[in-house]
């Protein structure tokens, strides 16, 4: 959480989602630093904080889960955004986080910040979009499918949002000349057996478009509220230098992105 406006519809979402799946709710206040150096870098204490910001982002959590009758835990601590995200995480179910580099974004958290957290936390990463009414179900979901530990562990950390979806799109960026990968069609089988219907979506790779970009434009497409995917498949440091699907997807996401690493 921070004090922007973003935070506060983040905090909304976050809200309504955990009462929807009968869960609770911790809130983490880590204040919006233009010019912060990494996220990295710990906060001196006090610095950069307004107390009247501070007990006002902690009212609104209140009310909010007042607002959808959870339990919330608070807290406010100083240190490094990065280190005390991930350590908060490790003992929740999903790590909600706002989109990097957004105007009024979460403290001082870009995308290698994120990448940070998605790697380190040991559970998965809720990436919302700025700028852009955040659904109130989670109906349709795209589902990116490349073969990869990083996206069978995505679609197990899914599991539960993909049971309450109506529609489910499983998407493969096809590269294969013999054809479609045939371990598409044994996911949308797996996802048969718990009782989820799933409709496998092949992506030809005939564009230069890179696969975050294709990603993104078949979300749109399906008209979907949630993006599900693997993370860091190259691991961070490589892709921070090459580029990657992950970076791209959360630097340009419109839609809540669930990162699995």
């Amino acid at each position: 959480m921070d004090d922007t406006a973003t935070g506060a519809a983040r905090l909304r979402f976050s809200g309504l989602l955990a009462h929807q799946h009968d869960a609770s709710l911790t809130g983490l206040y880590l204040p919006h630093r233009p010019g912060n150096g990494h996220a990295g870098q710990p906060e001196p204490s006090g610095e950069g904080r307004s107390p009247t910001a501070l007990h006002a982002a902690e009212h609104l959590f209140q009310e909010v889960c007042a607002e959808h009758n959870i339990a919330g835990d608070w807290h406010s601590p100083y240190g490094a955004p990065t280190a005390l995200l991930s350590s908060f995480a490790k003992a929740t179910d999903l790590c909600i986080v706002g989109q990097p580099d957004a105007p009024g974004g979460v403290a001082a958290l870009g995308v290698d910040g994120i990448g940070d957290i998605i790697v380190s936390a040991g559970v998965p990463v809720l990436g919302l979009p700025h700028n852009v009414t955040l659904p109130r179900e989670i109906r349709r979901i795209v589902v990116a499918w490349n073969g990869s530990r990083e996206a069978r562990r995505a679609i197990g950390d899914a599991w539960q949002l993909l049971g309450r979806a109506q529609d489910i799109f499983l998407v493969g960026i096809n590269r294969l000349p013999a054809g479609d990968d045939p371990s598409l069609a044994d996911i949308v089988h797996l996802m048969e057996k718990h009782g989820l219907r799933a409709q496998a979506v092949s992506v030809r790779e005939d564009t230069e478009a890179s696969d975050g970009v294709q990603l993104l434009a078949v979300s749109e497409q399906y008209d979907a509220d949630l993006l599900v995917m693997g993370a860091y498949g190259h691991g961070p440091t490589r892709e921070r230098v090459f580029g990657g699907a992950t970076r791209t997807v959360l630097k340009h996401m419109s839609i809540p992105v669930l990162l699995s690493h």
